[in-house]
Formats: structure tokens, C-alpha cells, sequence
């Protein structure tokens, strides 16, 4: 079964009334009593924590892309009792050497030739009808245009994240937004089909590699439309940082809008970032890239302490350690590399 959604808007004062409508919407409508949580001082993107401040020791970083322990266990120190699951393959790729499996961007010719063999999306079909520079106003008008616009489109979410997040799909389906969440098969967020929040959950096992993630995902996403409950997908997104490499290729190969991957891969990778800056001529920290741990001697002398060690593409301060001298850096190194690898 597939729905036809009729948006009509006065656009502005004087302006012809126009009528938009979204093709194939699907059936599902939001059943929830759509009241936002309370909630104070919630964030998760992938773990919650306290933050610190640790200016003294912030303009002087060390960076990791692997996670090899080839120095001695420091004697007397107790192993981390932190890590009280292991961390999928997915994780671990994320968290130490994003974008790990995960596919190279497509060359511009690449994506060029992807968007040609697919189909409009229903919402491009529509954005089609309306003037340009309706859309960008700051105007109430325009504003209502733009909701009635979001209204019935098909949007996936990647990686639901921690319950805190849950007011986002909330604020979404009380827009009228027909939300699909992609996640590990235990999610939270599976329960909030039968609550009437999202219209549906596309279980992918998030244990395997990020390639495999990919690919399952990929076909997931692709089948969505087929059932009558939702249209066919209008836009992929993720709140979930370690999810940002895969959901720009997500977007990237289904032809839809988003971020570029090779941007993305940049932005990700603390080493990469600080060498781009460096390049425009902007004021970076001292940095040095271990790839393991027989660098870390080196990477002493060239930065010098008080420093930072932290993951080469961490997120939420996983792994992020202020040292004071070698020894600390040793221990913390190993430490990192049981958290983050464990």
C-alpha cells in the first residue's frame, strides 16, 4: 500500500498558491502522545562522560592510529577494569583508524554515474516545484513551507545512539518525519516502533567490520518502500560521531545529499586535520603520530610535556589521557590500548 501526501502553501504575501505533493509516502503515521522528555545534562556520542578541563596540558597533542602494544607492562600497575564489554570491529575500526573497511570515497565521475541510475527521491521531485529563494527565506511563511516540506519524508537514522537521544525522534515523527533507525539488533530504539515514534528498525549487526556494516546497510536501506510503510528513503543521518564516515557513504552511493567522505575521512583524523591546518598556514600544536608503541621515545622528544595522548580518531574523550612525563606516557599508552582495543 503507498500513500499520496498533498502539502499546499501560500508561499509569500502575494505570491500564487502552490501545491506540492510527495509521492509513494507509505502508511505509517505516528501513534505516540508526542510530550518531549525532561531531560537535563544528557549526551552520548558513544559514551557518556564527565568533562574535563585540562587546559594546561590541551595545546600539546600525541596521536595514535593503531593500537600496538609492544611496551612492557608497567610493574605494579593493575590492568583497567574500564572496559567491561569488547568493542565490535566496527567500534574499534571507528576509534582507531577510522574510516577503517569502510569503502573509498566515489571519484567525482563515480558519483556522478550513481546519481544517474537512480531514481528522483520524492522529496527532490518536490524541492523541484518550489522557488529557491522561497526556500532560503527567515520568514514564518517560509518556514511552514519547509516543515510541510519534512512532513511524510522517509529519513535514516544510523546508530541510534544512548536512550538521551531519544527526544530527536521524538521532535521527528512530531514533524510528521517517517524515521527508520539502523542499528545493532539489541538497540533501545527498537522499541520505539511499537510505540508509534519511528516506523521502523533496520537491524544490522554492528560486531562485524565497518566494509561489512556497509554493505548490509546498504542493502537494508535500499529495500525500504517495497512494504507500503514507509516511501523510499529521502535522506540518511546520524547523531553518533563514530557514525559519520559511514553515513556519508551511505549517502554518498544511494545518490543523496551529505557531507563528502573524503571531508568526513579529514575532519575524523586529529593527525590529518592538524596537517591541513598546518598547510593553510594556521596556528597548530605541537603533534606526532605513533603508529606503535617503539615511536613513543620520538614522539617525546618532538612534542615534549606536558601532553595529550589520544586516539588518532577517537570520540567523546575515549582514550584521551594528560601525561606529565615518559613514564606516564608509557602507562598511558597501554592503558588506551587496553580500553579502546579490550
Amino acid at each position: 500500500m503507498s500513500t499520496t501526501c498533498c502539502t499546499c502553501f501560500q508561499g509569500l504575501v502575494g505570491r500564487k498558491k502552490q501545491d506540492v505533493h510527495r509521492r509513494r509516502s507509505g502508511s505509517w503515521q505516528p501513534t505516540a502522545a508526542l510530550v518531549p522528555n525532561e531531560m537535563t545534562n544528557v549526551w552520548a556520542s558513544p559514551v557518556p562522560r564527565t568533562f574535563r578541563d585540562d587546559k594546561d596540558g590541551a595545546d600539546l597533542d600525541l596521536v595514535m592510529s593503531s593500537l600496538d602494544t609492544d611496551v612492557p607492562h608497567v610493574p605494579g600497575k593493575a590492568k583497567s577494569k574500564s572496559n567491561a564489554r569488547r568493542r565490535s570491529k566496527f567500534e574499534i575500526e571507528q576509534l582507531t583508524m577510522s574510516p577503517g573497511s569502510l569503502p573509498k570515497p566515489l571519484t567525482a565521475h563515480e558519483r556522478e554515474q550513481a546519481i544517474r541510475r537512480l531514481e528522483p527521491t520524492a522529496t527532490f521531485e518536490m524541492l523541484n516545484q518550489v522557488p529557491e529563494e522561497l526556500l532560503e527565506e527567515a520568514s514564518p511563511q517560509a518556514q511552514e513551507l519547509r516543515r510541510k516540506l519534512t512532513k511524510g519524508a522517509t529519513v535514516v537514522f544510523v546508530s541510534a545512539g544512548y536512550p538521551g537521544k531519544r527526544f530527536i525522534y521524538e521532535r521527528a515523527a512530531a514533524l510528521g518525519v517517517k524515521s527508520v533507525i539502523l542499528d545493532h539488533p539489541d538497540s533501545w530504539s527498537k522499541n520505539l516502533v511499537d510505540e508509534g515514534i519511528i516506523a521502523k528498525f533496520l537491524p544490522v549487526d554492528m560486531g562485524q567490520t565497518s566494509e561489512e556494516v556497509f554493505k548490509d546497510a546498504v542493502h537494508a536501506i535500499s529495500e525500504l518502500g517495497k512494504d507500503g510503510i514507509t516511501g523510499k528513503v529521502d535522506g540518511v543521518v546520524t547523531f553518533v560521531e563514530l557514525s559519520v564516515p559511514l553515513t556519508s557513504r551511505l549517502a554518498e552511493v544511494l545518490g543523496l545529499p551529505g557531507m563528502s567522505p573524503a571531508a568526513v575521512d579529514a575532519a575524523r583524523d586529529k593527525h590529518r586535520t592538524r596537517a591541513a591546518l598546518k598547510k593553510a598556514g594556521l596556528p597548530t600544536p605541537s603533534n606526532y603520530l605513533i603508529k606503535q608503541g617503539s615511536e613513543l621515545k620520538a614522539a617525546a622528544d618532538v612534542v615534549g610535556f606536558p601532553a595529550v595522548l589520544k586516539p588518532v580518531s577517537g570520540a567523546a574523550s575515549l582514550g584521551v589521557k594528560k601525561v606529565l612525563n615518559f613514564q606516564e606516557l608509557e602507562s598511558s599508552y597501554l592503558e588506551v590500548a587496553e580500553e579502546l582495543g579490550g
